[in-house]
């Protein structure tokens, strides 16, 4: 079992996923046999050094969670944690690390931050990361764009070709310590900032972010192509073993 002070993981797993269409939002939509959040969860549960695996879902959802996620796929887990999210995604982290603060864990727990829509992350990417994090106190998950990025105006005009050797595309985990995060949402939330992830409000206090290298294959299922793209991935993967 992990440990009791161990570090926590926040899994974002509220949104409305409009761009998938249909009625069923993407978590719950099957993948290889299994609704894609399970994948994503079994792959942090596997890892055995989280001490509580805390899953952010949209509010008046946690009979439908648990009837189709933890009593098929997870009877008997204590560790997994439902709360509910709000209308943004940075809305329902803060709501996460508001039950941090109450339960008074340690400055110093590190908290992970991922996607429930990134079921084929990898355990070694998840493992990089936090060990950057202990390191560094901030670090996330990012890889190179394989195309060229130009920045438009409201016309689609282009203004500027950026530089893509200095750029990343940013993916889940991000993992900071408590203390850090807890800090640079009550800023956002002070300033009445909305940023696109976590990261975006670490890096408003002047605090370094370390990223790390990620995964091409670590794909956020958004679209019905992105499903099929991971259903292709899993089928390799299985081809492999």
């Amino acid at each position: 079992m992990a440990k009791d002070h161990g570090p926590v993981l926040l899994i974002a797993a509220a949104g409305r996923g409009s761009r998938m269409g249909g009625e069923q939002k993407k978590i719950y939509l099957p993948l290889a046999g299994k609704p894609v959040i399970a994948h994503t969860m079994e792959v942090f549960l596997g890892l055995n050094i989280f001490s509580q695996l805390i899953v952010i879902i949209a509010p008046r959802e946690e009979d439908i969670f648990r009837q189709q996620v933890l009593a098929p796929f997870f009877p008997g887990e204590k560790q997994i944690i439902l709360l509910e999210g709000g209308e943004e995604r940075q809305y329902s982290i803060f709501n996460g690390l508001q039950y941090l603060r109450r339960k008074k864990i340690p400055e110093d727990t590190m908290v992970c931050i991922h996607d429930g829509a990134r079921p084929l992350v990898s355990g070694t990417l998840v493992l990089d990361v936090y060990r950057e994090a202990l390191s560094y106190g901030a670090a996330i998950a990012g890889i190179p764009l394989k195309d060229t990025i130009k920045e438009v105006d409201s016309n689609l005009t282009v203004l500027q070709t950026l530089p893509r050797e200095k750029l990343s595309a940013v993916q889940t985990p991000q993992c900071f310590k408590f203390s850090i995060l807890w800090q640079a949402h009550c800023k956002a939330r002070s300033d009445n900032f909305l940023g696109s992830d976590d990261s975006t409000l670490v890096e408003r206090m002047g605090i370094r972010v370390k990223v790390v290298p990620g995964d091409y294959e670590n794909l956020k299922i958004t679209t019905p192509e992105d499903l099929k793209v991971a259903e292709a991935y899993l089928s390799s993967r299985r081809s492999f073993k």
